[in-house]
């Protein structure tokens, strides 16, 4: 069981405009993967990508608050 989380960034054109943008692949594999499938049994999550996201929004909260 790994206990390392995988990232991989890219950059994108946003939609139609020169823009670039950041792109994260999030590989969601070994310990991580136990902890997400726990958690979306026990709030009843739909998908990994909504754990994320609120586990995200919840942790970047918290740092703005301090």
């Amino acid at each position: 069981m790994s206990d390392k989380l995988t990232i991989i960034s890219d950059r994108f054109r946003k939609g139609k405009t020169e823009i670039e943008v950041e792109g994260l692949t999030v590989v969601i594999d070994g310990t991580i993967k136990q902890v997400f499938d726990k958690i979306k049994v026990e709030k009843e999550y739909d998908n990994y990508t909504d754990i994320l996201r609120d586990a995200l929004m919840l942790g970047l909260n918290s740092i703005i608050k301090k």
